[in-house]
């Protein structure tokens, strides 16, 4: 009998897998170093782990309904070929047929983003919500729709690429340094990445994301200003989305997103003044769980679906 399903979130730094029983409780977790797993086959270390995660269990692959995956970049969700990941290197990489292949059981993957909308749906601040964006600030910015209760993914699978945002208007004719290769306007100046990149600009000092909203607390004047800006980027970009959209909710994520806290009341403050319909905005409470719970929403969703 089924009683089990596999879920994975892959991230730029870590990799997370988990198994879930059949109701969504989560019964184990585990934690890879993307950089090492990138040394060899992505596909077969992953197997690996999750062949050893089962047999730690006493768990057979006969009781497994399938595995959902999570992968931070374009992904054709039909073939579950992942068309584009700049962070792991990626093009036209074939994880779907790997890994079936590797351990003879469904395979469903999904955009991160989007897959971290489904976890927010099935168990975090998206709960009996239809009309919401997601937007989840790590490394980059990324945005997942929620439409008439369905993941919108768009022409060709792209639509949420928040992070290619222009959120200023004389990029239109000046252009822009991109903080990363790949990386759009908005990720540059407002993602994790990009604003750790803005702050070593000014003061000539590397710090991480994490280093620099500690150096805000601290009142380092040069990491007030990044972040200032930083907001300001992400409110043009929330006002303008909210406009078209006519969210319930909008709900921020991702290790950055979760730091914005001292900011909610600001933005919100600006989106009462800018937008006719006023949405909640809120802060994601999942941690880092919400992938790996739209991963399993995920693969529960194809199965019933079957």
């Amino acid at each position: 009998m089924k009683k089990y399903i596999l879920a994975v979130d892959i991230g730029g730094t870590s990799i997370e897998c988990g198994l879930f029983d059949r109701s969504g409780k989560l019964l184990s977790t585990s934690t890879l170093h993307t950089m090492e797993v990138m040394q060899g086959d992505v596909a077969e270390q992953l197997a690996e782990e999750l062949r050893r995660k089962l047999d730690d269990r006493g768990i057979l692959f006969e009781e497994v309904y399938g595995l959902g995956i999570g992968v931070p970049g374009i992904v054709n969700a039909e073939n579950g070929v992942v068309l584009k990941a700049p962070s792991l290197k990626w093009d036209h990489y074939p994880l779907k047929g790997k890994l079936q292949r590797l351990l003879d059981v469904p395979v469903y993957i999904g955009n991160d983003v989007n897959t971290g909308l489904l976890g927010e749906v099935e168990a975090g601040g998206l709960q009996n919500v239809s009309h919401a964006i997601y937007m989840m600030i790590g490394t980059s910015i990324g945005v997942g729709l929620l439409l008439n209760g369905e993941v919108y993914e768009g022409h060709r699978f792209s639509a949420g690429e928040a992070g290619y945002m222009i959120t200023d208007r004389s990029i239109l004719s000046d252009g822009f340094q991109s903080a990363r290769r790949g990386y759009g306007f908005l990720s540059s100046k407002a993602g994790g990445f990009g604003m750790a990149n803005e702050y070593e600009k000014k003061t000539g000092k590397s710090v991480s994301a994490k280093e620099l909203f500690f150096l805000v607390k601290k009142g380092n004047k040069a990491a007030i200003n990044v972040v200032d800006q930083a907001v300001e980027h992400l409110t043009f970009s929330l006002i303008n989305m909210t406009a078209i959209l006519n969210p319930e909710v909008i709900l921020l994520g991702g290790g950055v997103g979760r730091e914005l806290s001292p900011y909610l009341v600001k933005i919100d403050e600006n989106l009462e003044k800018y937008v006719s319909n006023k949405p909640k905005l809120r802060i994601s409470h999942m941690q880092n769980h919400s992938v790996l719970y739209g991963a399993f929403s995920l693969c529960r969703k194809q199965v019933k679906s079957t």
